[in-house]
């Protein structure tokens, strides 16, 4: 499998060669049933619509959505493989204000307007990798919008600006 690379609880991403049927099991197994929590109210996903016997919130940390010759064609992106990020992140971002870990980056956790509700977002970043899951609260649920890999230099430049703005202001 993979090794252990920090206190957070961070993996190295899965193989590539790890299968569509492997990603949907861990899904399933660690996120639809992982009992997941952020400040006391359960984390869900998305259910439907069903494709290809998968439920829509596997699609929504797998894959991007791409619009080629008028119809929806789901490409499985390099974000796949960091799937087995989301549980640990979200486990143990509570622990970082007190790690005692001073090479580590830490999860960081911010929430931020988006339409007419909020949005609460967890980052880690190393040398390596960065990663975001993005929340939002319906009722007393939280429910992951999305998830992925952030490869583009730029964007990470953005997202960290975007937390430190909420930093300043909280």
């Amino acid at each position: 499998m993979t090794s252990t690379k920090n206190k957070c609880g961070l993996n190295d991403p899965l193989p590539k060669n790890t299968t569509d049927d492997e990603l949907y099991s861990y899904f399933i197994k660690n996120i639809y049933y992982g009992n997941l929590e952020i400040n006391g109210m359960k984390i869900k996903v998305f259910t439907t619509p069903f494709e290809d016997n998968r439920m829509q919130g596997f699609f929504h940390l797998t894959t991007q959505t791409q619009k080629k010759f008028e119809i929806k064609i789901r490409m499985k992106e390099p974000r796949a493989y960091f799937i087995n990020y989301i549980v640990p992140m979200i486990k143990n971002y509570s622990k970082c204000p007190n790690c005692e870990d001073k090479k580590c980056s830490k999860i960081k956790v911010w929430t931020k307007p988006y339409k007419n509700k909020k949005r609460t977002k967890l980052l880690y970043t190393d040398n390596l990798y960065s990663y975001i899951i993005i929340l939002e609260k319906k009722k007393n649920e939280m429910y992951i919008i999305s998830s992925y890999l952030i490869d583009e230099p730029r964007y990470l430049q953005n997202i960290l600006k975007e937390y430190n703005e909420y930093k300043k202001s909280s």
